[in-house]
Parts: structure tokens; C-alpha cells; sequence
């Protein structure tokens, strides 16, 4: 049975695509294109679990640490 490593490992296992695609530019970039293409603004937050490490949204969060950037 193969032993269970912390999740804060995580991120030096993950492939280097996978690394590119949980980044914070990666989401700001989502951000960017989603406020252009429906005119409402969108916010890139902290998340919670390792390979959702930022979030796009369009509601502003509720805890004020997770909000990183604004796309308005």
C-alpha cells in the first residue's frame, strides 16, 4: 500500500502542465477573458483545496485574505 505523502508535497509532484495550469497567472488570465467576454467583473481568489490553489468567481469573497485580484 503506498503511503499517503502531505498535501503540502503536492505541488513538487504535480507535472509541469498541471503546475502552468493552477498558477495565479493562469487564473488572472481567465479572469481577463471572462470580464471581456461578459462585461461583469470577476475576482481570482485563494482556494482551499492543492490543485485548486486560485479560483475565478464572480462574487467577491466572503473573507477578505483569499481575494487576490479583481478583473473590472
Amino acid at each position: 500500500m503506498e503511503a499517503m505523502m502531505p498535501s503540502s508535497d503536492l505541488p513538487a509532484r504535480l507535472s509541469l502542465c498541471r503546475h502552468r495550469l493552477c498558477s495565479f497567472d493562469h487564473a488572472y488570465k481567465i479572469a481577463l477573458n471572462l470580464r471581456r467576454d461578459t462585461g461583469i467583473p470577476h475576482y481570482v481568489i485563494r482556494g482551499i483545496v492543492p490543485l485548486q490553489a486560485y479560483r475565478v468567481t464572480t462574487r467577491p469573497p466572503v473573507w477578505p485574505d483569499r481575494w487576490l485580484a479583481m478583473a473590472a
